[in-house]
């Protein structure tokens, strides 16, 4: 659970900390720190591409940039979402998997 909240707020920095601090604690814990992780990681591509696309945008029009500025407050708002939810779910011991992770760490 402490993996996930550590994701939420500290990204992929908080989801490598707890990763590599409780992937020993047992197959539930690995699994989910790595599900964390996982997450993280697709949680950062995002942030680039919209980096990249907003970017874009305000290179074709500076009225554009507050389309890029809604959309990384969506894409933060959804993450730090589906953090709190699996967070919930884990410490009701229920493993979670995110829809749209990739699983980049076995």
């Amino acid at each position: 659970m402490i993996t996930y909240l550590l994701t939420a707020f500290l990204g992929i920095v908080g989801a490598a900390v707890g990763w590599a601090v409780f992937k020993t604690k047992g197959p539930f814990a690995k699994d989910q720190t790595t599900e964390a992780l996982n997450w993280a990681i697709t949680w950062a591509i995002g942030f680039v591409a919209l980096w990249v696309v907003t970017f874009v945008l305000v290179m074709l029009t500076p009225k554009l940039a507050m389309v890029g500025s809604l959309l990384y407050m969506a894409l933060w708002l959804a993450g730090l979402i589906l953090c709190i939810i699996a967070a919930l779910k884990v410490k009701g011991g229920v493993a979670y998997r995110y829809p749209f992770a990739l699983r980049l760490i076995k």
